[in-house]
């Protein structure tokens, strides 16, 4: 009886703990992961591993090790997912499981990217253009374009080949290539460059078929498109050419229509709509780099995800039921991607835009995560070359940031905030952090401000989209009602534009990042320390947990504190590969130039020796070969006591107005201090790699005050594997007339950097840039400086010339190196304000 009545309270209890399971509580607690946050579920993460790490490896290997490494891979998943269906695999046991499942996983997905690089031929080339790379001969080609043609900024003057015309780039695949009269065919994908003068009179699109004779040289290892081809004569079309598609003329409508809005909505709106930037100048570019908004004028997953939660919505105000919601709402998304361009970027940004509206309104954040590492592993197998782009890798990221920290930090902060705020404040915050480690290997700096300017921006950004993709779609049928359209999205979107460069202005905005591995190991220390902050990660489980939770939160937070205080401004940057280096010293120059073993040539010390100092120790300066002042103004020879402490000089030059007033002097030097002496135009000299020659002042030219007793150097350095030296223009402080009789007498050239006369001044003379026709022109400026530089029309010539003008008050010191194959360009960010 006893037992029959244990068995009948056993059997209630179960029935109790059977209803518990299933009630509200229970159901809450497995919806809410504030609740019930449990282990994270990183399966997934094994093959997304496998598949990455192919993906990055495979595209640099060859036809026969791809071959053999997709055997290998097979061999070894298959093995292990045989181990797997054993009954409790033999004598380990089922704990064994995950011993054989992870490397399964990782195997397969592995094998399965490289099956894919095998059966498209990734590691084969044709033989007619290996030879051309090799020998550098030209080859006759058949090309079809697929993708939109774009405008060069620059010219390329380090390629004999290339004239100083406006250029365009294009990502094409080779049909054929001819070899002794016969056609091969061929389907490798290539890029293609052409300067404007070669373009037939036919207009092309992203759908044309060309036949050209070109220069073909290899592209990086790697790289998607594995040859560059320059044409070495007008492209000729080949076929019917295609009519531009009825999108094409839709986004052309728009551009047209968005003409008649204020700047700067009318070079925004484009960009923030389908991803066209053309219209913007470099000025606005950068504010907007520098505010943390530049994403906005880019198609991205968050576009596609406001596309399709207003189809979505409008499906629901209807009446539709759930499945017409959502094959309507794929259809959308569908028509955007054609609209704004289906190229991979399109592509991939719908599929994340997807994923992440899934993880941010679904309650099953877990399943959002392995819905993300799946369309990673399919997206990698179609397209192994995506691992490699930094915008996939920021895609990926930021997404998963959001699913993994957005939704619990929106719940946290929605205690003392609506709901609607959180989320915002939690998704910019989540995907800042989360793009961090691959943000800093980009740029080595951090928008301080770009969680506060995206919340500003925030509740622009849907109404923009989509009455700006509704003007889209209207344009052609319904011009005037787009042109409403345009205005309803075009006002918002200059409030972004001025919320940007404002932001973009506020002292400290981009903040300077250690370089290196230092850099990158806090980056990810940031990251991983918000997981645990937000209760995704748990190290360690007990009845301590949340003193270490806390422990944790304050080593985020002094982390986070760390990018608001200079202190990333202290860190010494390391001995790089430089060439050139603008310091800043606020308003005035500073520039150093590297003379390899000679040790760096200095030109001009800005107007206190404080931020001089800091540069030269930044930058690792043991020996000055020689110091240049250009002339006697204070902003240029105030911070000349700097330059001799504990330093060796190699010798002082200047020049002056006035030639009673007393020459300059060093102070404190190491060793031997130099005597200064004054240069004129035609004076030479040369130390370690770097030589220069003296173009002005001319004796008896144009003289209206010390400015125009600037000297005009021209310096050249010489750089191993290079094919010619790089060659800088300093032109102190020498204003129009005085430069305008350089130009006339032919003592100007062409030269791959120029530093901008007068910091970017009016009278600066707009004769300058089309002379020397720079492709990085250095902006040496104060923040908030009171003259009102630099001016619009100093910045103009510069932008019509296709040179990328680099201003100190926005990016700090400037560093430009050597990549082996080009210039390239880094920042340490604006020092504070004093």
């Amino acid at each position: 009886m006893r037992s029959q009545h244990s068995t009948g309270l056993r059997g209630w209890a179960a029935l109790q703990r059977e209803r518990l399971a299933d009630g509200p509580l229970a159901r809450a607690a497995k919806n809410d992961p504030e609740a019930a946050p449990g282990p994270i579920d990183f399966r997934g993460c094994w093959a997304l591993a496998g598949a990455w790490a192919a993906a990055s490896a495979g595209v640099q290997l060859g036809h026969s090790h791809q071959v053999s490494w997709a055997i290998g891979l097979w061999l070894v998943a298959v093995t292990g997912m045989l181990a797997l269906l054993r009954p409790r695999h033999g004598r380990y046991g089922q704990s064994s499981t995950p011993s054989f499942a992870a490397p399964a996983l990782a195997c397969a997905a592995a094998a399965l990217v490289l099956t894919q690089l095998v059966l498209s031929g990734a590691g084969t080339n044709p033989e007619a253009l290996e030879r051309a790379a090799a020998d550098g001969s030209l080859v006759r080609v058949q090309l079809s374009f697929h993708a939109t043609l774009r405008a060069g900024t620059t010219s390329n003057t380090f390629d004999p080949e290339t004239g100083q015309t406006k250029r365009f780039t294009v990502e094409a695949r080779v049909l054929s290539t001819a070899h002794r009269g016969i056609w091969h065919i061929s389907g490798v994908p290539v890029r293609l460059s052409y300067p404007e003068s070669r373009a037939p009179e036919i207009r092309l699109s992203e759908s044309s078929t060309v036949e050209v004779l070109a220069k073909v040289s290899p592209s990086e290892p790697g790289d998607r498109q594995r040859f560059w081809l320059n044409a070495a004569a007008n492209l000729v079309p080949v076929g019917s050419q295609p009519k531009t598609s009825v999108f094409q003329d839709m986004r052309e409508g728009f551009v047209g229509a968005c003409a008649t809005l204020p700047q700067p909505a009318r070079a925004l709106l484009p960009g923030m709509v389908f991803g066209d930037r053309s219209g913007a100048s470099d000025e606005l570019n950068e504010a907007m780099k520098v505010a943390g908004l530049s994403h906005l004028s880019a198609v991205s997953g968050a576009n596609c995800a406001m596309v399709l939660g207003f189809a979505v919505a409008l499906c629901r105000m209807l009446g539709f039921g759930r499945l017409p919601t959502l094959l309507l709402g794929l259809g959308v998304l569908a028509g955007f991607v054609l609209l704004v361009g289906y190229e991979p970027s399109v592509l991939r940004a719908a599929m994340m835009g997807s994923i992440a509206a899934v993880g941010l309104h679904s309650s099953r954040g877990k399943n959002a995560l392995a819905a993300l590492m799946l369309a990673v592993v399919l997206l990698l197998a179609v397209d192994p070359w995506l691992a490699g782009e930094p915008a996939f890798q920021l895609s990926v990221v930021a997404t998963a940031g959001i699913v993994l920290i957005g939704r619990r930090m929106a719940k946290r902060l929605n205690r003392w905030m609506p709901m609607i705020l959180a989320e915002g404040m939690a998704i910019a915050f989540s995907a800042q952090v989360a793009c961090l480690p691959v943000l800093v290997t980009l740029n080595p700096a951090f928008s301080l401000y770009s969680v506060p300017a995206n919340l500003l921006v925030a509740p622009l950004i849907s109404w923009i989209t989509v009455a700006g993709t509704l003007g889209v779609v209207v344009v052609l049928a319904l011009p005037a009602l787009a042109t409403v359209l345009v205005w309803l999205a075009g006002m918002p979107s200059m409030l972004v534009g001025i919320t940007g460069v404002w932001i973009a202005s506020l002292p400290g905005a981009l903040r300077p990042w250690p370089i290196g591995v230092v850099g990158i190991l806090l980056a990810w220390a940031i990251t991983l320390g918000t997981l645990i902050a937000v209760g995704q990660v748990r190290p360690v489980t007990g009845s301590w947990i949340s003193r270490m939770r806390f422990g944790v939160q304050g080593i985020v937070t002094g982390l986070l504190l760390g990018l608001v205080l200079p202190i990333t401004a202290m860190v010494p940057a390391p001995a790089l590969d430089w060439l050139v280096v603008a310091c800043d010293v606020g308003q005035g120059d500073g520039m150093l130039i590297n003379a390899g073993d000679a040790g760096a040539l200095l030109v001009d010390t800005g107007r206190t020796p404080e931020p001089m100092a800091a540069c030269l120790k930044r930058m690792k300066v043991k020996t000055v070969a020689a110091v240049f002042i250009t002339h006697r103004h204070a902003d240029h020879d105030g911070g000349l006591e700097a330059v001799g402490k504990g330093r060796s000089v190699g010798g002082l030059f200047y020049s002056v107005a006035d030639e009673a007033k007393d020459p300059p002097e060093l102070g404190d030097v190491q060793g031997t201090a130099p005597v200064a002496q004054q240069l004129g135009s035609g004076a030479t000299g040369s130390a370690g790699t770097v030589t220069w020659q003296v173009l002005g002042p001319i004796p008896g030219g144009v003289f209206t005050d010390e400015n125009d007793a600037s000297l005009v150097i021209r310096f050249e350095i010489k750089v191993p594997h290079a094919p010619r030296p790089v060659s800088l223009l300093a032109t102190g402080d020498m204003q129009e007339e005085a430069m305008g009789e350089l130009i006339d007498k032919g003592l100007i050239g062409q030269a791959d950097i120029l530093k901008v006369a007068h910091h970017g001044a009016a009278n600066g003379g707009v004769r300058t840039a089309p002379a020397v026709l720079p492709l990085i022109a250095l902006v040496s400026v104060g923040a908030k400086n009171t003259y009102g530089h630099p001016s619009e029309v100093a910045l103009e010539p510069l932008e019509a010339n296709h040179a990328v003008p680099l201003r100190t008050d926005i990016r700090g010191t400037i560093i430009i190196g050597w990549d082996g194959a080009a210039l390239h360009v880094s920042s340490l960010g604006p020092s504070p304000e004093p």
